[in-house]
């Protein structure tokens, strides 16, 4: 679920883009404060030192965001409140000059650790925030309302960081939600084909990398074209939904079961050979008969199963293998289950079914 945002791909490419804008912005407003009428008591070199820092840093993460873990920008909202603090503190309040407010870009760093951090590491920046300030303001010497000017501008950081942090949050569990949604079968509750074909696809490329197998079956409702055209489409759907329920109850955490389209259901097993998938498949075959149709007959499936990369290397090449075994078990009298054999072709097939 993408609630946490540093997982997000979409998000690693905003991160240092958006932090180095920060900076750039930062930069230049910290030019404009040295070229505009300013305090006769501000420290016109250190403005001069930030602004030129802050410079360097928005180039660093304009240019270099692409090469940067997401854990780098932690430490450049860390950064960000040092400059911040730095800034106060060259303002010219400290030799009896007026205070310039400074403090007000702290929600900078607030809006953008609760956007792009979890919880966890939004409250590290704003006490991160909140220690700075008071470092500072004590180095500054603001008198009596140093601390009402401590409170209120911290619980204003702390609220903007809270509050764009819940929002996003929020916004990441919708769109988890509507990206299940588009990739969820509505009658049976499994994933579906959309869904199928992206979980086929991580999974082949996990099994490339850990050269471990992943197993396919394909099954399908025998006799469901003649249960729909004698009982109807909504003896059909009681039927889909309960051969749904009992696959999903019948696969492990890992495993991904799929409705494919009409009557044909898939199952995705990591780390499974064709030996497991069999297993599976006869448990679930197992399983059917105890179910019933639109007139009280107990139901059949048939399966088809292959191994990657024992019958094929790509996505395409097993759900034609898959198929020709599912195939393979309607010919031989349905209600079995077939693990693919590039030998057994049609002619063996027919010889096999008469016998």
């Amino acid at each position: 679920m993408a609630t946490q945002s540093e997982s997000s791909g979409f998000t690693r490419a905003t991160m240092g883009p958006v932090a180095g804008l920060m900076f750039l912005v930062g930069s230049a407003i910290t030019v404009a404060a040295i070229i505009f009428p300013h305090s006769p008591k501000a420290e016109i070199a250190g403005f001069w030192a930030i602004a030129a820092g802050a410079a360097v840093v928005a180039a660093v993460l304009l240019c270099l965001h692409n090469r940067l873990p997401a854990w780098v920008y932690r430490g450049v909202m860390v950064l960000g409140t040092l400059t911040i603090s730095l800034t106060l503190y060259f303002n010219g309040e400290r030799h009896g000059g007026p205070a310039a407010d400074n403090e007000v870009l702290y929600v900078w760093i607030a809006l953008y650790s609760g956007y792009f951090f979890t919880r966890a590491q939004v409250a590290v920046q704003l006490a991160i925030v909140a220690a700075a300030y008071a470092v500072t303001l004590l180095a500054v010497h603001p008198g009596q309302i140093g601390f009402t000017r401590w409170f209120i501008t911290i619980g204003m950081v702390a609220l903007a960081g809270s509050l764009v942090h819940v929002l996003r949050r929020r916004n990441d569990q919708l769109l988890a939600r509507l990206f299940e949604a588009v990739r969820t079968d509505l009658l049976t509750g499994l994933v579906n084909r959309q869904g199928f074909d992206e979980r086929f696809e991580i999974e082949l490329e996990r099994g490339r990398r850990t050269a471990q197998p992943v197993a396919l079956v394909l099954a399908d409702i025998d006799g469901f074209k003649e249960l729909n055209d004698r009982f109807g489409h909504p003896a059909g759907d009681l039927a889909l939904t309960a051969v749904g329920r009992l696959a999903r109850n019948a696969v492990r955490g890992i495993d991904t079961m799929a409705r494919i389209g009409g009557d044909e259901f898939a199952a995705i097993l990591p780390a499974t050979g064709a030996d497991g998938a069999y297993a599976l498949a006869e448990r679930l075959r197992d399983g059917v008969p105890h179910l019933r149709n639109g007139y009280g007959e107990p139901l059949t499936m048939s399966f088809g199963i292959v191994e990657f990369p024992l019958h094929g290397d790509t996505r395409e090449a097993l759900v034609r293998a898959a198929d020709r075994a599912l195939y393979q078990a309607k010919g031989l009298g349905r209600n079995r289950s077939v693990v693919h054999l590039q030998e057994l072709d049609d002619a063996a097939l027919r010889s096999v079914a008469v016998s």
